[in-house]
């Protein structure tokens, strides 16, 4: 399909018209054709500079297969003020890679600054500060529930070689009355023991967890005071109480929103606990209604919280009904408080609506699929008699692969005509490479000889895996200031490999603008995984 002529998208006519011994159709609709930009990434050597010190940065610009780009481009900087401070045109790749630097002024204006590169915006900090000696972590609970009795509290100091910091520490562990803005708070103290950290079993009944009329989270404090010293380093976190009080939640997994009569209905039930961890080895039971009948199943969950099921279509008529079940909360104590629930789940499912009742179904692969391995593609299929027609010795099904915007695979699966009968399965190759992260779908499909199609499709999940593969790595762990380190890169032959160098302190002030493999998004590639 030739690119827009003129801007950036415009509308075109496809037309599509088939013809064969026993099948001719022609179908005329109007698409969006848009230009697939380039993704441009930018990256600084830090996020936060002082003023007089030189901004390091580099440029690449990758289309959707991951190829960069040799097009001279422009880039721009600009100050806190919207000013255009430096400008750089026409500078050519090397390889793919822009290496620029931009010196900062002695007396800079502080705060955020912009590096623009064909739309894509980059931002680094100027600021006076000092790299922090070390860190203070500390960890709590994502979710404390009304039945909770304590919670456990660490603080941890860490220098930034890794070495504990041995100092004392002082933590506050507070809930908020809602109106009269009056906190209810523990108050604890201690010394950091030889691995940095400290811990406490804070007991939950001073706060009234079932009480509805405080803020429903706790806020915690923590400072380390260095030994010898006296540096200071304080850190906050917020701790979630469930509003709701649910202690363990149903959701169904991988439940298709239709059926298919006569093929297996297949799903998950998930068991997780307020805080988010899997529930395993807990009971869980499946309602199923269709019309006038019911059922019930017993599923004992996996070490994932995990248990799938496998249902028999056969007779449903109709929309029918499913509902996942843990457990019935206890009658309530509390009269103007908040008592603890277990949610259940419910699905509804449609028929699938076929002329013949000749249906196709692709089973799941469960999961993020590993790259440069072949999977396997299970299919089921029940094909109605009047709908083979007398004559007909085979039968093709058809599956599509296609990948950010484009086929990537095609193949053909022919059954004889002793072989397909009316009910069956059969599975089809499928291999998995880089081409296909972080997602693909898969098509499949037949025409029946009296022109019904019977299809479904398979959404894949890929890990995020990259063709040239990088591997860095120091010659030893730890080394004496002065000594000798070699820094191994290893690639694939005549990869031009960009390499930063910088002290641990300065990826701790903002960690999160650090340039990961789940930056490099198929949306910023101008294209979408689905």
């Amino acid at each position: 399909v030739p690119a827009p002529s003129r801007g950036q998208q415009e509308a075109a006519e496809l037309h599509l018209s088939v013809r064969g011994d026993t099948l001719q159709f022609s179908e005329r609709t109007t698409v969006l054709l848009r230009v697939l930009e380039p993704g441009t990434f930018v990256q600084t050597d830090k996020a936060v500079y002082k003023p007089g010190q030189t901004v390091k940065f580099r440029i690449v610009t990758l289309d959707k297969d991951f190829v960069p780009s040799a097009r001279p481009g422009v880039s721009v900087c600009q100050d806190p003020h919207g000013n255009r401070i430096a400008q750089w045109r026409d500078v050519t790749p090397q390889q793919g890679i822009v290496d620029l630097s931009l010196p900062l002024a002695a007396e800079p204006a502080l705060g955020p600054y912009a590096i623009e590169v064909q739309g894509t915006r980059r931002w680094f900090s100027v600021e006076e500060y000092e790299p922090p000696k070390f860190e203070v972590t500390l960890q709590l609970p994502p979710v404390v529930t009304v039945l909770d009795k304590a919670l456990h509290l660490r603080v941890c100091g860490r220098y930034t070689d890794g070495k504990p910091v041995l100092g004392r520490v002082q933590a506050t562990l507070c809930r908020l009355r809602e109106k009269t803005r009056r906190s209810v708070c523990v108050h604890l103290t201690g010394q950091t023991e030889s691995d940095g950290c400290l811990s406490w079993e804070v007991g939950t009944a001073p706060f009234h967890l079932t009480r509805s009329d405080y803020q429903m989270n706790l806020e915690a404090m923590a400072s380390l005071v260095e030994e010898g010293t006296g540096v200071v380093i304080n850190a906050t976190r917020s701790c979630l109480i469930n509003i709701v009080s649910e202690i363990a939640t149903v959701t169904f997994e991988e439940a298709d929103a239709a059926y298919r009569a006569g093929i297996p209905y297949t799903g998950k039930m998930l068991l997780k606990a307020a805080d988010g961890s899997a529930l395993k080895n807990e009971t869980l039971r499946l309602f199923v209604s269709s019309g006038d009948i019911s059922e019930n199943q017993t599923f004992l969950t996996d070490e994932s919280g995990r248990a799938s099921f496998t249902l028999d279509t056969s007779g449903w008529t109709g929309t029918v009904a499913l509902r996942g079940n843990f457990k019935q909360a206890g009658p309530s104590e509390e009269h103007d408080g908040v008592s603890p629930c277990y949610p259940d789940a419910h699905h509804r499912v449609e028929p699938f609506y076929s002329r013949s009742r000749s249906f196709l179904k692709i089973r799941r692969l469960g999961g993020e699929l590993p790259c440069n391995q072949v999977q396997w593609l299970h299919v089921d299929y029940v094909l109605a008699r009047e709908a083979l027609g007398r004559g007909s010795k085979s039968l093709d099904f058809i599956f599509l692969q296609s990948s950010r915007g484009q086929m990537v695979f095609s193949q053909i699966k022919n059954l004889e005509a002793e072989e397909k009968g009316l009910k069956g399965s059969f599975s089809v190759e499928l291999p998995v490479g880089a081409e296909l992260a972080p997602a693909a779908k898969v098509l499949g499909y037949t025409v029946l000889p009296d022109g019904e199609m019977a299809a479904d499709s398979a959404l894949l999940r890929v890990a995020k895996c990259l063709p040239n593969k990088v591997k860095l790595a120091f010659s030893q762990d730890r080394a004496l200031p002065g000594s000798e380190l070699q820094l191994q890169v290893q690639a694939a032959p005549g990869s031009l490999c960009a390499v930063r160098a910088v002290d641990r302190s300065v990826l701790l002030v903002k960690p999160e603008a650090e340039l990961s493999v789940d930056t490099v998004s198929p949306e910023q590639l101008g294209h979408s995984p689905h």
